[in-house]
């Protein structure tokens, strides 16, 4: 059924086309008499073009410009297909088995949408209700760390480590307030406050480079610490998930966690 309501969309087919012929593209590059170069690589040797091309499209991104963004993304996506040969080759997987087992979890973490849900409104349910099918997907029991990867940059890595603690509503947050707090300023526009935060994080970076410290590898070392003391918090919570337990329920966790852990 879903496949016939995608092949309602003329644009839908029409993209469906397009990527075909890049795909018949790099199988004919990577085939006997193609490339030299496109036939030899491999998952790991295409590991830092996929970083790079990922980098170039958030410079893309950034600078506003459609075109640039719509060739980046072309990079990114001729990087995927390369991924595809190379596993085709290999028997393991291959550019329709990506498709469709990203539609098939579009679709089932879509209910409001594709199933029989009420419909949904609000974005932060929306987040919610996916964190349980997640949930459900693994058994009912998921980390809520578990997908992200260390290897992340720093601050990236503790802005979503932090997301996820908030959003189950962890105690950690209130214990961990800077004495100098970063607010929004009112009548200010969302660019001019991007801005006044960044310069507050240079400055917070500046501070602890001053001390002789490498802001990158302490604040990787502090999330780090946060990570494993919510890691221990879920071992104690055993079956349940922290999302669902009652607010003093966490704090007793999550005290008993900082004491086996040390002080996040």
């Amino acid at each position: 059924m879903e496949s016939l309501l995608i092949l309602q969309s003329s644009q839908a087919q029409s993209d469906g086309e397009a990527f075909a012929e890049l795909v018949a593209t790099v199988e004919i590059l990577r085939n006997p008499g193609g490339c030299p170069w496109d036939a030899e690589q491999t998952h790991a040797s295409l590991r830092p073009n996929l970083l790079e091309e990922t980098y170039e499209t958030l410079d893309a991104i950034d600078s506003g410009d459609p075109t640039s963004l719509a060739e980046e993304l072309g990079d990114i996506l001729t990087q995927i297909v390369f991924h595809a040969d190379i596993a085709k080759r290999g028997d393991s997987f291959d550019a329709a088995s990506i498709c469709n087992a990203v539609r098939e979890k579009l679709i089932r973490r879509h209910p409001h949408v594709f199933g029989d849900e009420d419909a949904i409104n609000e974005a932060d349910t929306v987040v919610d209700r996916w964190e349980e099918i997640k949930r459900a997907e693994s058994g009912g029991k998921r980390s809520i760390v578990a997908s992200l990867p260390s290897e992340m940059p720093a601050l990236a890595y503790s802005a979503s480590i932090q997301r996820r603690v908030m959003r189950v509503g962890l105690p950690w947050p209130e214990k961990q307030a800077m004495p100098l707090v970063f607010a929004e300023v009112n009548g200010e526009s969302s660019a001019e406050t991007e801005e006044r935060a960044g310069k507050y994080l240079m400055g917070v970076a500046r501070q602890v480079q001053a001390a002789g410290i490498d802001p990158e590898v302490a604040l990787r070392r502090a999330t780090v610490s946060l990570r494993d003391h919510v890691l221990r918090a879920e071992e104690i919570a055993g079956e349940k998930s922290l999302a669902d337990l009652k607010d003093d329920e966490k704090s007793l966790i999550w005290e008993r966690a900082e004491s086996e852990v040390g002080d996040s």
